[in-house]
């Protein structure tokens, strides 16, 4: 079920913020990446970051190109531009594209920014040449048609109003016009809709012609690949394409504003005051700075955070910086409490600043806010794609090395934070409000970041398939890459499993745990008490004070949350530093009085709030309808339930339920298991169960059966949700039906039957797609899809008679290597990170599954035949007891079900 919580919804947005503006590096003791690069006599740049960690690789090109470069009249071309090399070219066409893709096991995806324009690929790394193939197509011969543009302008279209129907898109927008009018800096990289309604292909061609060009240009390959076999590969795909003569290009940073405000409002749960800054942009004077000024802003030791959420003024205040190469924004955004004003927010925050850069900076909060910016961008360089994504902005935008930003870093004083905040921090560039509307929302977009960052893996594909015979040759072959996922699991003494998988290309360590728990452990008329025991776990154990908390996870640099599922992203030199701390969080959290009322009144206060985030009541009344009218799943919490808890019951809860028989601990990184099994039992060691094990096991699902309901939204289109029960995580059967499901719909794959038919032949949907829902105990299958209202009908009658289809037929011996393909690669792709393959980890401890699963996953695939996938179909679909879920404008569908 998906609640939101706003402290994980906070954390998204921060994290979709840094993933913009931040660009992750190595700490001082971190070794340098082992980047190699050359340069073709064209002028295109090729740097390779060998990391034979799993076997995959991502690519990436940069173009030095993007919406800053845009001429009035003509902006949102960058993006528009971004869209159209998707759209093929004569050797590869647009379905060929997605044809590759979904073959070859990859997933690509591009964005466009102001200073550039990125695309990328992710796949097996014996599959690199396909995706350098590709690149140097459509560098030289994109195919930017006046007939592909018609068709590509609505996507484009559709994106920019989606986001428009995002709160913190509109807010950022806002902000952004208000610091920079009359400069392509005030608008966001989606530019202006109506520019982009006028645009013809010609006008993006212009922009592709002159910009998109080797020596304007950096190529990135980081994973699973050696640099001579690449730069070889580079120098045969790309070395005959021509360089081009560029444009000028005033570089300089932008006018801003002073004094100026934008107000927004948008139906959010949550009124939002964003006080903003005019800053330096990454290659200015005064960015190292801003950057460590931003951590210091967030800090939970800081004096915004004590002035603001410890007086229960707002939920939350953080700080990101939303930066060009030359100038920027630093947004400060409170999140603001319940019946507090936006006025006196802004004052105290205001108050606060000026006694800051009166009296100084506290040095110790200096030293944290350097040290933790360094680490953030040394930690988030452990996976392939956080090193292809700062080598190429790095090396190919900025154009620099990363250790020159690192030797920045360092050399932070308190005296140069200060300067730099009293230059840039006295008073806000614009104070911008997002105010809460009555307004039912009438899109699903929760963007809140101003880039353009597309999923292309995800798209509609059209038209002729049309492949070159080298490509189409290499992609027919299975890759020969197999996971290296082979994690050692022991059970310890108190009772608790670990599972270590040990990777040494990265000198950190991804721990993520989870404590096993059932609905029905919270008490009658408790309903959400295991939220607020996870959001008060963060404020204090017995051995570590709300203070001294903070001041570790500070020191070290990290990332740490503790709860039900807690987790810590660490240098592997702090592992039992850091183990100290969540063993003493998980086993005697105190839930200080001091923080309990505080927490406990903010979460009851937003929990009203929260049934206006979109999807929330479609999937509420879908599981009303899934499970059995007396399943605790169905408590859902309430403003009274949260309030009527008290800190005693806190204390019972965990004590009973919070305990070592109950977790597991994954644990990936620079870390032997040996080392691993004895760090985790020292600082575990005290931590024991209270008798007897309770059962942590939910109901079994009733069977399948019909239902109906709806949801009204003032959107123009339906949303349908269909589901119905099908099989637990552990059932034999399980992989199979996996498979059945990538063949029916998957995630929207190309050659999935549902996309296929629904979309390409009869354009009866938007959208489409299938999941498999399943834990230890229970599971359900789900199809979701958009439509216009004169096609639903059709559209979910059509579904049923495919699921039939699946009873009556085996499926094609190419629908199921295909959809092999795809499955075997999700699992290897997942293998490109820390934090991927812990989520793997805790998926095999939690749903009793061998420890070489995901290993020899593709073998025990392939032992699977179209006659089982039959069985399977016979078996576990039920085609005429399916649960209806529609939500939009009203029609039929609101009065009664479609397959009456």
């Amino acid at each position: 079920m998906s609640r939101v919580n706003v402290r994980l919804w906070v954390a998204a947005i921060s994290a979709a913020f840094f993933c913009l503006a931040g660009t992750p590096a190595r700490g001082q003791d971190v070794p340098a990446l082992p980047v190699r690069s050359t340069t073709l006599s064209n002028g295109l740049r090729v740097v390779v970051v060998e990391d034979h960690a799993a076997p995959v690789v991502q690519t990436g090109v940069w173009y030095r190109f993007g919406s800053l470069y845009e001429q009035p009249g003509k902006t949102g071309l960058a993006h528009a531009l971004e869209h159209m090399m998707f759209r093929g070219t004569p050797n590869i066409s647009a379905s060929g594209l997605d044809d590759i893709v979904a073959h070859v096991g990859a997933q690509m995806n591009a964005e466009t920014n102001y200073d550039y324009t990125h695309f990328y690929f992710v796949m097996p790394s014996d599959k690199v040449s396909i995706a350098l193939a590709i690149e140097a197509d459509r560098m030289r011969n994109a195919q930017i048609a006046q007939s592909e543009w018609r068709v590509e302008r609505g996507a484009v279209l559709s994106e920019l109003d989606g986001d428009a129907s995002s709160p913190f898109f509109s807010l950022l927008s806002s902000v952004r016009a208000a610091a920079y009018p009359d400069s392509p800096a005030g608008l966001t990289s989606l530019g202006k809709r109506n520019d982009v309604v006028g645009a013809t292909a010609n006008d993006i061609r212009k922009y592709y012609e002159q910009w998109y060009a080797p020596n304007n240009a950096i190529l990135v390959v980081a994973g699973d690949a050696a640099p001579a076999a690449v730069f070889a590969i580079a120098r045969k795909m790309f070395g005959s394409i021509p360089p081009k003569v560029l444009p000028k290009y005033d570089s300089g940073r932008p006018a801003a504003a002073h004094g100026k405000t934008a107000e927004s409002d948008f139906p959010f749960p949550f009124e939002v005051v964003d006080m903003a800054y005019a800053i330096p942009g990454d290659a200015e004077r005064g960015e190292p700075e801003m950057s460590a000024l931003a951590a210091l802003i967030a800090n939970q030791r800081g004096p915004f955070y004590r002035a603001l959420v410890e007086t229960n003024v707002a939920l939350a205040v953080m700080a990101n910086a939303d930066t060009q190469l030359r100038g920027g924004i630093m947004h400060v955004f409170i999140v603001l409490n319940r019946a507090r004003d936006a006025g006196e927010a802004q004052a105290i925050f205001q108050n606060t600043m000026d006694q800051l850069l009166h009296n100084g900076i506290d040095p110790e909060l200096v030293s944290t806010a350097r040290h933790a910016t360094i680490a953030e961008r040394a930690l988030g360089s452990d996976s392939i794609s956080g090193v292809e994504y700062l080598v190429g902005y790095t090396y190919g935008i900025v154009r620099e090395r990363v250790e020159d930003e690192d030797q920045r870093l360092q050399a932070i004083t308190p005296q140069s934070m200060l300067s730099v905040a009293r230059e840039f921090l006295s008073a806000p560039t614009v104070v911008g409000h997002l105010r809460p509307s009555d307004k039912p929302p009438t899109g699903s977009s929760q963007k809140s970041t101003s880039n353009a960052t597309d999923d292309f893996s995800a798209r509609v594909p059209s038209g002729k398939i049309v492949v070159p015979p080298v490509i189409a040759s290499q992609m027919r072959v299975p890759t020969g890459a197999h996971g290296k996922l082979l994690p050692q699991i022991f059970h310890l003494s108190n009772g608790m499993t670990l599972a270590v998988q040990q990777r040494t290309d990265r000198p950190t360590i991804t721990m993520r745990g989870s404590i096993s728990a059932a609905a029905a452990f919270e008490p009658a008329g408790k309903a959400g008490i295991a939220r607020l025991a996870s959001d008060l776990a963060n404020f204090g154990s017995a051995q570590f004070a709300f203070d001294a908390q903070h001041k570790t996870i500070d020191d070290l640099g990290g990332q740490v949350t503790l709860g039900q599922s807690f987790e810590a992203h660490i240098f592997s030199r702090d592992l039992e530093r850091a183990l100290a701390l969540l063993a003493d969080g998980e086993a005697h959290p105190t839930f200080p009085e001091r923080y309990f009322a505080q927490e406990r009144d903010q979460l009851a206060g937003s929990i009203g709030q929260e049934q206006n985030i979109s999807g929330q009541a479609v999937q509420r009344a879908y599981l009303q309808l899934l499970l059995n009218a007396n399943d605790p799943a169905l408590r859902f919490p309430s403003e009274q339930t949260v309030k009527s808890i008290s800190r005693a019951d806190l204390l019972a809860y965990v004590q009973n339920y919070w305990r070592p028989d109950l977790t597991t601990l994954a644990l990936v990184g620079d870390v032997t298991p040996e080392r691993a099994r004895a760090a985790v039992e020292a600082a575990f060691d005290g931590w024991r169960s209270p008798g007897a094990t309770p059962p942590a096991h939910e109901p079994d699902l009733p069977a399948a059966h019909a239902a109906h309901a709806y949801v009204g939204t003032d959107a123009g289109e339906v949303f349908i949700q269909i589901g119905q029960p099908v099989l637990a995580r552990s059932n034999p059967d399980y992989n199979a039906l996996l498979l059945l499901n990538e063949i029916l719909a998957g995630s929207g794959a190309f050659e999935s039957r549902l996309l296929n038919e629904m979309r390409q032949k009869r354009g009866l949907v938007y959208s489409v797609s299938g999941k498999i829902d399943s834990d230890r105990d229970r599971g359900d299958m789900t199809i979701v899809l958009s439509a216009a209202p004169a096609k639903v009908e059709s559209a979910v009658r059509f579904v049923r008679s495919q699921l039939r289809e699946l009873q009556r037929h085996e499926v094609t011996q190419t629908e199921l290597v295909d959809a092999k393909a795809r499955a075997s690669s999700d699992a290897l792709l997942a293998e490109e990170s820390q934090a991927g393959e812990a989520r793997q980890l805790l998926d095999l401890v939690r749903n009793n599954l061998p420890s070489n699963y995901f290993a020899t996953l593709a073998d025990r695939n392939a032992r699977i035949t179209p006659a089982d996938l039959l069985r399977v179909a016979k078996t576990y679909l039920r085609p005429d007891a399916l649960i209806e879920i529609y939500a939009g404008p009203p029609g039929p569908w609101s009065e009664h079900s479609l397959f009456q």
